[in-house]
């Protein structure tokens, strides 16, 4: 599967080397607590990235608008993971998106109501304290409804590898 990062959560972890692998970083959803970003999943589940790629979380946002070989979001043992193996050249055109996506962006999700279309997943999904943040892989148009509007992810059409949530009715928050 060939995804675009537009966006990691706000919480990285690393796990050490180990059977002579370099580290691993792991990305995740988080909302504020108590003066930091703490777990507060309803949905758990998070992005790999191998620092033998050469990604550092420090420099996250250099990686931001890439394309990468990853697997598929699998689900094992109720957590949801992605993998991105390797980052691409930059002329790549990818099959789906990495977004994120925030209360303070985007408004309230109603996660009780069908909130995201049918071709979208859902990575990891924090609330907590008023706020919301989510992961979700999307296709290109794909949707999300978030404080009673409706967001369409509309690739570039020059560099497909950037896209934008854009509203598309009701009002943003």
């Amino acid at each position: 599967m060939l995804i675009s990062v537009l966006g990691f959560g706000r919480i990285w972890s690393t796990r050490s080397a180990r059977n002579g692998k370099g580290p691993a970083h792991f990305n995740t959803t988080g909302v504020p607590a108590s003066g930091k970003c703490r777990h507060r999943s309803c949905i758990y589940g998070y992005v790999r990235i191998d620092e033998c790629t050469g990604f550092h979380p420090d420099r996250a946002h250099r990686w931001l608008s890439r394309v990468y070989e990853s697997d598929p979001l699998t689900i094992f043992e109720g957590k949801r993971k992605l993998f991105l193996k390797k980052p691409l050249s930059s002329e790549t055109t990818p099959e789906v998106y990495l977004v994120r996506i925030a209360t303070d962006h985007l408004g309230w999700i109603d996660r009780q109501k069908r909130w995201i279309c049918d071709q979208g997943d859902v990575v990891s999904f924090s609330e907590g304290n008023g706020q919301q943040e989510a992961l979700v892989v999307l296709p290109a148009f794909g949707w999300i409804t978030a404080g009673g509007a409706s967001f369409h992810l509309n690739p570039d059409t020059v560099c497909p590898w950037r896209a934008a949530l854009n509203c598309t009715n009701g009002e943003l928050k």
